[in-house]
């Protein structure tokens, strides 16, 4: 035999007394059974909170994404009043209607729905009175001031209206 096949035999006696490493870091890792339950119980509830912190962000985008919606078309009611003053005038151009149209269809696609018709009962949750006339009980709406919008159920303008009592 050789050197070096000597060693080797050597290395694999030695090798053999000792206990390997993997066996001793069975016996360092090995915890007693309370211990374990609490360490198991520790990550369950770890789990859970940051399944429950990863939902509350994704429903906290899509509220910002939903009040970026809604405030960018309260801007955008000036422009839409302006439109509406224009469409009720006796000559209206092609033009006109055309970019009416464009515009009503713009916020078709944001979900964003006109509230308010005359004759309907006063709801004062989407309706803000601004004249009242009559006597009686039952309100219906008897004028349309300004057109109210909804965006994705929620109000994000009232409707000004004259309110009559019957």
């Amino acid at each position: 035999m050789n050197k070096e096949e000597e060693s080797l035999i050597e290395e694999v006696d030695n090798t053999s007394d000792e206990p390997s490493e993997d066996e001793e870091v069975i016996e360092e890792t090995s915890v007693p059974l309370s211990q374990y339950e609490k360490i198991k119980d520790d990550y369950l509830r770890l789990a859970a909170e940051f399944d429950n912190y990863k939902k509350r962000t994704d429903k906290e985008k899509e509220s910002i994404g939903a009040a970026s919606v809604a405030y960018f078309v309260n801007s955008l009611f000036p422009l839409i009043d302006n439109f509406e003053m224009a469409m009720n005038q006796e000559e209206v151009s092609k033009e006109l209607e055309t970019f009416n149209n464009l515009l009503t269809s713009v916020l078709e696609g944001l979900q964003v729905e006109e509230i308010g018709t005359i004759g309907e009962n006063f709801d004062p949750s989407i309706h803000e009175a601004v004249e009242h006339s009559g006597e009686g009980d039952t309100q219906i709406v008897e004028t349309i001031l300004r057109k109210g919008y909804l965006f994705q159920g929620n109000l994000i303008r009232p409707a000004m209206v004259k309110v009559k009592s019957e």
